[in-house]
């Protein structure tokens, strides 16, 4: 039998497809990811997308399809690679005209950008303090902005990831009953972002496949239904921080991190434990 008829793969017509642009955020450092500054790119690099399906997902805030690169400008995109394309549901725009009367779906995509790469800043200096006998290496995709020609929208893409899709907890703070390491790890994360920014960042909504992680809340006390918000508009607030400090039970790899009873009725970030306070680093979100 021909190898070709062993393995299945997507045939690609080179240049079929929509046209887009392609926008990235831009690192000031590689090396130090978690205190780069970030600024958006400021010339976009064009690309082909091939629709394969048009309801591949369909969350509370978002839509989502997936597509196949066909060819990219200086290889922004993987040619022959499959991403996949998200955008907001149009009640969620109409929502946001209120504070965001001009551009709105470009400022929503900016933010849920700009979330996804602080929470991937997080994770960088976890995966670096954590101690070797946690053995999973969590990671958040790469999400790209986009302008597509055709349909005159903005929208998000990012690679799609293959295989069985978890959920860890969502973005008011429920979280699944661990069974695993690798499940304990995604919660003991969610828990050492409070810690670890003093209480002013809560990393939820944790899901995706494996070790990539994908669509994350990165809660902010303060920040809620804003003009000067910074991240996406899943942020729950103070809600689903009080929510959180109370459901969320320590397991192992909090122990192994050190991390404080978030339940203590004298809890404190960033107080009781300190573990981090000789951490000279820190985490830089802002853009």
């Amino acid at each position: 039998m021909r190898l070709a008829q062993t393995i299945p793969f997507t045939p690609v017509d080179l240049f079929a497809g929509e046209e887009v642009t392609v926008y990235q955020l831009e690192e000031s450092s590689l090396v130090n990811l978690d205190t780069s500054m970030s600024s958006w790119s400021q010339r976009g690099l064009a690309a082909m997308i091939h629709v394969l399906s048009r309801e591949e997902m369909d969350g509370g805030l978002r839509k989502a399809m997936k597509v196949c690169c066909t060819w990219s400008e200086e290889d922004v995109l993987k040619t022959g690679q499959m991403y996949i394309i998200k955008s907001f549901q149009p009640e969620v725009v109409k929502t946001w005209q209120k504070i965001f009367r001009e551009g709105t779906v470009l400022h929503l995509c900016l933010r849920e950008i700009q979330q996804q790469r602080a929470a991937q800043k997080l994770i960088h200096r976890f995966n670096q303090m954590k101690p070797q006998t946690i053995l999973y290496t969590p990671r958040f995709l790469e999400v790209f902005l986009i302008y597509c020609h055709s349909a005159d929208q903005w929208l998000t893409m990012e690679k799609y990831m293959n295989g069985q899709f978890r959920k860890y907890n969502n973005n008011n703070g429920d979280e699944i009953i661990p069974t695993n390491l690798m499940e304990e790890t995604m919660l003991a994360f969610s828990h050492w972002s409070f810690e670890y920014t003093r209480g002013e960042l809560l990393v939820l909504d944790l899901q995706g496949v494996g070790e990539n992680l994908t669509d994350p809340s990165v809660i902010k006390a303060e920040e809620k239904t804003s003009q000067n918000m910074e991240f996406g508009p899943a942020n729950l607030g103070e809600r689903a921080i009080r929510n959180f400090t109370v459901k969320h039970h320590c397991n192992t790899c909090c122990k192994k991190l050190k991390l404080p009873d978030l339940r203590r009725n004298f809890y404190n970030p960033g107080k009781i434990n300190p573990p981090f306070e000789d951490d000279a680093l820190e985490v830089n979100t802002r853009l």
